[in-house]
């Protein structure tokens, strides 16, 4: 690997060291809640949570730098597919059927999204197993997080991960082949090249770190771990959206489908839901009296 390659490949991962330590400083900070209570079950939920997402980063960044960006996107995309099948095949707790018809509707639009409907060149090389191997790393955080909401505060849970990702990248950084192109001293002459390094890092912190998360932990394990899979396959479209808004790219017919599928697999799934509960009788409540039977 040379020494622009480690650049290109570790310095993303570098910056994801810097701002989820600087995220979790913050966060320790403004919230009394995070610093108090800690146990080992805190601990121990905080270590697999920020293990399966560092490892998701970790990975995807390696495999984007070994495949193209729509393979890298597709591919991490099939978490879609791997949070139903994981429930199903190791844990026995299927989705429902209106499940599977959302992640049937929202696979095919990720990959007229992504692709355009073609095959983008794909073969099955290195980058394409890290991407697969993201897929799987971000799968298995999805399902944990549902997990550990039950006995852990997300405040908690929140600052513990920040630690655990930005501790990982940086070891990841140290001990990666080609490490050598980020060192102390390089890193610190990266990040100083131009006046806007910091105010990126910063934004980064705040919004796709402290701010998704935050909602992630807090909001999350109150859906199905599939719904909430399907939720986030909404990323790719608002970041289409916003691409054609801001600087005016717009989406082939075959892309647009794409996005269209995404969404209306999210509304079918919706609607069908909320049937679905309307359908069901009002849970009854002991003890409480029964209306009297008026004969006609």
């Amino acid at each position: 690997m040379t020494l622009e390659r480690a650049t290109r490949a570790l310095g993303p991962i570098w910056v994801l060291a810097m701002r989820f330590l600087i995220a979790a400083a913050l966060w320790l900070v403004i919230f009394p809640d995070a610093r108090r209570g800690w146990n080992w079950d805190a601990l121990s939920r905080s270590l697999v949570l920020g293990t399966c997402l560092s490892a998701g980063m970790i990975v995807q960044h390696l495999g984007l730098d070994r495949t193209s960006e729509a393979v890298s996107a597709f591919l991490t995309s099939l978490t879609i597919l791997f949070v139903p099948m994981i429930l199903t095949v190791a844990l026995r707790k299927p989705p429902p059927a209106v499940m599977w018809a959302g992640v049937v509707l929202a696979t095919a639009g990720v990959w007229l999204l992504v692709t355009g409907g073609e095959r983008a060149g794909f073969t099955l090389g290195w980058g394409e197993a890290l991407g697969l191997a993201c897929a799987v790393a971000f799968s298995l955080y999805i399902l944990a997080v549902n997990a550990a909401a039950r006995s852990v505060d997300a405040w908690q849970l929140t600052a513990g991960q920040f630690v655990v990702v930005g501790l990982a990248c940086f070891v990841t950084c140290a001990l990666v082949k080609g490490h050598e192109a980020m060192r102390p001293a390089r890193a610190l002459e990266l990040v100083s090249s131009g006046r806007d390094i910091w105010l990126n890092i910063f934004l980064l912190m705040l919004f796709p770190t402290v701010g998704a998360f935050t909602l992630l932990n807090l909001y999350q394990p109150k859906l199905d771990p599939t719904r909430a899979a399907l939720i986030y396959l909404v990323e790719p479209v608002i970041a289409a959206a916003y691409a054609w808004l801001t600087v005016g790219r717009k989406l082939p017919p075959e892309k647009l489908l794409g996005a269209t599928l995404i969404l209306v697999a999210n509304g079918v799934v919706e609607l069908l839901a909320a049937r679905g509960k309307a359908a069901q009788p009002p849970p009854s409540h002991a003890g409480e009296p029964q209306a009297p039977m008026v004969e006609g």
